[in-house]
């Protein structure tokens, strides 16, 4: 995970209030004329009171149909396992400090996708991808059980793209073909947010291009179990610009097998709480699930649609660090090593003196994010998102402010992942909006106005 663009967008749903309605004082059961009118009045209010929320059209544009007459399946992804709405849940585990199997013991189920990264280097021994071999019997162990997951490292290599050498090539080829061997499904996520300047291969399509095309044709004459996952970050202008949009990194349909982004919630100025707000995944998530999907015109000429992925996503909770912190000194966007600190001693970042709605609530930031990912609406809007990947870490916070970013659902604050273990796979308590308790519903204003009518009506269809 490296530097990128804020996430601050969409608008709250609008809501109406129902006056009270003035009735006439001599009313009695025995009125037939009055019994049917107000019948009729239970019946005018009923409709509008259970219908959705409205919500701004300009957040919820019909998708675009698409152009392909098929979309390729996820290859290797299981059917069990941590999954809402048909979408699965992933995670990238902060390695130093917990690995899969206390993810899986601390949801009570393990996850279909688990992420890990690679560095290599340009000079020889740097690109051994010696730390395939720290992780991948605890890999092997995870995925030998009941939830047959996928592995997915990401290659980050230190170099520009015209630094890849044959030599690298052959080498990450020996590596996962020896992982698949032990019956591990590789999703390579080789050079991920190539469209990001914080990336040292960054921002050169055309050898980007040139590099993918070469070690996929070395990957699949070696193994058909590692399969080409294309990632780019989050990018907020047009697919097609020529620098960080999307369409100038696609190495051709031929080359992919898994495409996935980089989208993150992460409150105004990367160091200041405040709870997603409405229709950010969406609005996110649409330009890139309709470029990679075939819709419209399909720019990208496929003849299938690629089955979607969130390769990395959070919704980091900050806390500010005290000048006498030994964090305070330490570079930004970087791992807070074991043995980690009691995040209870410090305070929250607030925006004083008007904090935002909730934003002293870590529970209401992450369930929000994550509901807004594998909610109903969302796989009904997404019926290619197959899976969203957690990045599970704790980091000295990227911003000009000096704060940690705890970028985890698992392993930080108990409550949120007792949430998490407690209700993945029905956020009906998120969708509906958050209270403050973890298995708390908001009683919304039909079920308030609804209850006394529908009481009412059997009264006097009874009478």
């Amino acid at each position: 995970m490296r530097s990128r663009r804020d996430l601050s967008i969409g608008r709250s749903p609008t809501s109406t209030t129902l006056k009270p309605t003035n009735l006439p004082i001599l009313l009695t059961p025995s009125s037939s004329s009055i019994r049917l009118a107000l019948l009729a009045l239970i019946f005018a209010v009923i409709p509008s009171t259970f219908a959705a929320p409205s919500t701004p059209t300009e957040l919820q544009p019909e998708p675009k149909q698409l152009a392909v007459s098929s979309v390729r399946d996820a290859p290797g992804l299981p059917s069990n396992g941590l999954v809402s709405n048909g979408i699965h849940l992933g995670f990238l585990p902060f390695w130093s400090d917990e690995g899969p199997r206390a993810i899986c013991t601390a949801l009570g189920s393990c996850a279909a996708i688990w992420g890990d990264y690679w560095n290599v280097g340009t000079s020889p021994g740097t690109y051994t991808f010696a730390q395939a071999d720290y992780h991948i019997d605890e890999i092997q162990r995870v995925v030998g059980g009941d939830v047959k997951g996928v592995y997915a490292p990401a290659v980050l290599f230190s170099g520009r793209m015209d630094q890849w050498t044959d030599a690298m090539t052959t080498q990450l080829v020996s590596t996962v073909r020896s992982i698949n061997r032990r019956g591990i499904t590789v999703w390579l996520r080789f050079c991920y947010e190539m469209n990001g300047g914080w990336m040292s291969y960054g921002l050169q399509p055309e050898e980007y291009v040139a590099v993918w095309r070469r070690v996929t044709t070395a990957i699949r004459a070696a193994t058909n179990e590692t399969y080409m996952f294309w990632a780019p970050n989050l990018w907020n202008g047009p697919v097609d610009d020529s620098v960080q949009g999307y369409t100038p990194y696609w190495p051709g349909e031929d080359y992919v097998d898994v495409a996935g982004l980089s989208v993150y919630w992460f409150g105004p100025e990367r160091s200041i709480n405040q709870v997603p707000e409405t229709g950010s995944f969406r609005e996110s998530l649409q330009p890139f699930y309709n470029l990679v999907g075939g819709a419209g015109s399909n720019p990208l000429k496929l003849k299938q649609g690629f089955p979607v992925v969130v390769a990395e996503s959070s919704a980091p909770y900050y806390f500010d660090i005290p000048s006498s912190s030994r964090y305070y000194t330490q570079q930004g966007d970087t791992d807070i090593q074991p043995p980690l600190p009691n995040l209870n001693n410090y305070r929250a970042s607030l925006n004083e003196p008007n904090p935002y709605p909730r934003s002293d609530d870590e529970l209401a930031v992450k369930a929000t994010w994550i509901a807004q990912m594998t909610g109903n609406s969302t796989a009904q809007r997404f019926p290619n998102l197959k899976a969203i990947t957690w990045f599970n870490y704790l980091k000295k916070g990227n911003a000009t402010a000096e704060v940690l970013a705890d970028f985890r659902f698992v392993g930080g604050n108990s409550t949120v992942t007792s949430w998490l273990r407690e209700n993945f796979g029905n956020q009906t308590a998120y969708e509906q909006g958050y209270t403050g308790a973890a298995s708390s519903l908001r009683q919304s204003s039909s079920a308030i106005i609804a209850a006394p009518l529908l009481a009412v009506l059997i009264l006097f269809l009874s009478a």
